[in-house]
């Protein structure tokens, strides 16, 4: 598009100019083709034979592999469910429980954390001091806070912005073989200001983010994550 702008002017870009909008270019690709690993309306297409009844599931597709995703755990972001489950089984005839709180699962296979993530990035926070105020909430669940490294300083950030709470499920193992963590924050005032996320490496080459937008469910990390994973298993690759 540059180039034809400028053509359209009566003059050429430079070397430096036409290099930049072919690197724009190029990226652009990169980043469609990233996105479109994960998009049923291109790239790999389900197999010619496969029939779906879409009353009982959604046909997604992550990372350019097909699956059968149970409808009522179908979700526009990947998966989901509501929390606590036996409150979410008893909503009235209205639907709604105040105290009931969506669990959102997103799945994908691009934007994914860098290393260190989850974890790890806890263990190397350790190593370098900035964990503080590590308790043992119960067997199974560690609540703890540390804080981001500055990046222009390259030190522990001093700002009270960049110390997190983190959850941990020590007797639990993630897919990666790490303990399942969760950022999370609470707010007994104001339940729907509490909230956390979380996320690991499931299958090939795929994603999964938690996302609790609200609720404080903070302290049922292992039992949701537990849930985390008990739904993911009834996908069907196909």
């Amino acid at each position: 598009m540059l180039v034809v702008a400028f053509t359209l002017l009566g003059c050429r870009p430079g070397a430096e100019e036409e290099a930049k909008a072919a690197a724009r270019l190029k990226a652009e690709a990169v980043r469609q083709e990233e996105l479109c690993r994960d998009r049923a309306d291109c790239g790999e297409r389900p197999p010619a034979e496969l029939k779906v009844d879409y009353k009982e599931h959604a046909l997604r597709k992550w990372n350019n592999h097909w699956f059968l995703v149970p409808r009522d755990y179908n979700a526009a972001q990947g998966m989901g469910f509501l929390w606590p489950l036996e409150r979410a089984r008893l909503k009235g005839p209205s639907g709604y429980d105040p105290n009931v709180w969506a669990i959102e699962l997103h799945i994908r296979s691009h934007d994914i954390p860098p290393e260190p993530r989850g974890y790890l990035r806890i263990q190397l926070a350790e190593r370098e001091g900035r964990v503080s105020n590590r308790v043992t909430l119960r067997p199974g669940l560690d609540r703890l806070q540390y804080r981001y490294v500055d990046d222009e300083t390259g030190k522990p950030s001093l700002s009270p912005s960049d110390v997190f709470t983190e959850y941990v499920a020590t007797d639990r193992r993630d897919p990666e073989g790490q303990p399942p963590v969760l950022r999370c924050k609470t707010n007994p005032a104001d339940p729907t200001e509490a909230g956390g996320g979380g996320g690991f490496m499931w299958r090939d080459g795929i994603y999964v983010g938690v996302l609790i937008r609200a609720g404080n469910i903070c302290e049922d990390w292992p039992a949701i994550y537990d849930e985390v994973i008990r739904v993911l298993q009834m996908t069907e690759k196909v």
